[in-house]
C-alpha cells in the first residue's frame, strides 16, 4: 500500500445496479471459522503456454517491486505469462466491474479485506479457485489469515499486511536532545513541542512563539482519509470500535469519538505542532521540515532511497487505555468467470502460489508479507521491526457490504467530511462525531 494504496473505492451507482442481482455468501476476518488446513479442491496444473491478467492498485515505490516480481515469474518458466496492470484503486475497481459485466474480468485481482463484503455480495469473486491454492493457516498470522474471509468463507490468498506507525528523524532528535521516539500521547505532544521551532528559535509552549513563521514542525500526518484511520485507532485505544461486518447502524460512542477527534485536532490548533493543511507529510519529512510523521511501511523504499536521511520507526503511540493502530492488508482474489478457460484458472492459482512462496521479495516494497516465511525476511530489514511488532495491536476495518461507501477516500464521503471538519475547519468535535454517525447511518439505511 503506498499511501495511495490505502484501501478505498467508490463504485458508480450504475455498476452497482448492474450487479445487484448477483448474490453470494461470504465471510468476516473477525468471525472466521476453524478452517481446514487442506482445502478439498485441487486445481490441475496449467498446460501452457497460457496468458493471464493480473490487476492491482499499486502506484508508488511498491509498484516497481511488484513489476519486478511479475517479470521474474515470467522469465523463470514458460507455461504461464502474466500481464500486469496497475491503476489507482478506485478506477481499477470501476474498470474491473465494467470488464466483469462484459465477461472479460482479470484472472487475479488484488484488493483489501474491507472490500470483500461488497464484491462477494455482488457475486463477482470465485472462492473455488482460492481453495485450489491449498493454503495452510499455520503459515500466516491470524491477522493476515482472517482478512481473506467473508461470512465464514475464504475468498482470497493473503499477500501483505500494513498499519500506521511513527517515523522520526534521528538527526533532528539528537539536535533537540531526544534519544528515543514517543510511546504515549503525552510524550508525543511534549516531544513535538520541543521539535517545533519558529524563526526566532521559540517553541509552541513558550511565550512569543510565532505560529505564522514556523521553520520546523515536530509532527506531520496525511490530512486526507488517513485522519479517519488515526481516529479509528484512537477509538480502538478506548475499546470503542463501532464498526462490524453485519452492522445495520453505527453505534458510535460520541463522547469517545469526540475525544479521539479532539486529540488530533489539538495537535494542529492547540499545541501547534502539526502544519495546518499539510500537502505531503512524507515529502516534508524527507526534506526535514517535520521531525516525526504518522504513516505506513509502504514509504520505506522512499526513505531508503534518500541520501543522508537518518530515520527510525516506532509503533503508533498509545494515547488512551491500550495500544492500538489502524491496520489493513492486501489480498489476492479470483474474479468469477463461469465461462472462463479452466486452464487460465489453474494458471492463476499457480501464479498466486508462486507469489506466496516468493513473498520475501515483496518485503522490499516496504509492505509486510503475510506469510510467516516472508515476515521473517522483513524482520531483518531496516525499520520494519516497529511495524512487525504492531501486528497484534492493529485493527482492520470490517468487510461490510457497504464499506466502500462508508470508508471511501473519494469525496464526498463521511470520513473525509469528518477529517476536514476536525483538522482544517476546527469544528466542535462532539458535533463532528454526531455528524459522522448520521452520515454513515444514512448510507446503511439506503437500500
Amino acid at each position: 500500500m503506498t499511501l495511495k494504496r490505502v484501501p478505498t473505492l467508490l463504485v458508480s451507482a450504475a455498476l452497482m445496479v448492474a450487479f445487484s442481482g448477483c448474490q453470494s455468501s461470504g465471510n468476516n476476518p473477525s468471525t472466521q471459522p476453524a478452517a481446514s488446513n487442506t482445502p478439498a479442491a485441487t486445481a490441475p496444473a496449467p498446460s501452457g503456454p497460457v496468458k493471464i491478467d493480473y490487476w492491482g492498485g499499486w502506484t508508488g515505490p511498491d509498484l516497481e517491486t511488484m513489476k519486478g516480481l511479475v517479470d521474474k515469474y515470467n522469465k523463470e518458466q514458460n507455461k504461464v505469462q502474466v500481464e500486469f496492470t496497475s491503476l489507482q484503486w478506485t478506477p481499477l475497481f470501476a474498470k474491473f466491474l465494467t470488464e466483469m459485466k462484459s465477461g472479460h474480468p482479470p484472472d487475479v485481482l488484488a484488493m483489501h479485506p474491507f472490500e470483500l463484503g461488497q464484491f462477494t455480495e455482488m457475486g463477482v469473486l470465485d472462492p473455488k479457485t482460492a481453495e485450489t491454492v491449498k493454503m495452510n493457516k499455520a503459515d500466516y498470522s491470524d491477522y493476515a489469515w482472517g482478512g481473506t474471509f467473508y461470512k465464514g468463507k475464504q475468498y482470497a490468498v493473503p499477500l501483505d499486511v500494513h498499519m500506521h506507525g511513527l517515523y522520526y528523524n534521528k538527526d533532528l532528535f539528537e539536535k533537540a536532545g531526544l534519544s528515543a521516539p514517543p510511546k504515549t500521547g503525552e510524550e508525543l505532544i511534549a516531544m513535538a513541542q520541543k521539535l517545533t521551532v519558529d524563526k526566532n528559535g521559540k517553541h509552541p509552549n513558550e511565550s512569543g512563539f510565532d505560529d505564522k513563521n514556523v521553520e520546523q514542525y515536530g509532527l506531520g500526518f496525511a490530512m486526507n482519509h488517513h485522519v479517519f484511520y488515526q481516529f479509528f485507532a484512537l477509538m480502538n485505544q478506548q475499546n470503542a470500535n463501532p464498526f462490524n461486518e453485519t452492522m445495520t447502524k453505527v453505534d458510535i460512542d460520541v463522547d469517545k469519538a469526540a475525544k479521539a477527534f479532539g486529540f488530533l485536532q489539538d495537535l494542529v490548533f492547540k499545541y501547534k505542532v502539526v502544519p495546518k493543511g499539510e500537502k505531503s507529510n512524507m515529502d516534508d519529512f524527507v526534506a526535514g521540515k517535520i521531525a516525526m510523521t504518522v504513516d505506513g511501511p509502504w514509504n520505506m523504499p522512499k526513505l531508503e532511497a534518500t541520501p543522508n536521511l537518518k530515520w527510525g520507526s516506532s509503533a503508533y503511540p498509545q494515547v488512551f487505555e491500550k495500544q492500538a493502530a489502524w491496520g489493513a492488508a492486501e489480498i489476492l482474489t479470483f474474479p468469477l468467470n463461469e465461462k472462463g478457460d479452466p486452464n487460465k484458472k489453474a494458471a492463476a492459482a499457480e501464479f498466486v502460489k508462486w507469489l506466496d512462496k516468493n513473498s520475501g521479495d515483496w518485503a522490499k516494497s516496504g509492505q509486510l508479507p503475510s506469510s510467516n516465511a516472508g515476515m521473517e525476511v522483513a524482520k531483518k530489514m531496516v525499520g520494519r521491526d516497529a511495524f512487525v511488532g504492531s501486528l497484534n495491536s492493529a485493527f482492520l476495518l470490517p468487510a461490510h457490504p457497504k464499506s466502500a461507501q462508508l470508508f471511501s477516500s473519494t469525496a464526498p464521503s463521511p470520513i473525509l467530511t469528518a477529517a476536514q471538519d476536525a483538522i482544517l475547519n476546527n469544528k466542535n468535535t462532539l458535533e463532528i462525531a454526531k455528524q459522522l454517525k448520521k452520515d454513515m447511518e444514512s448510507i446503511l439505511a439506503d437500500k
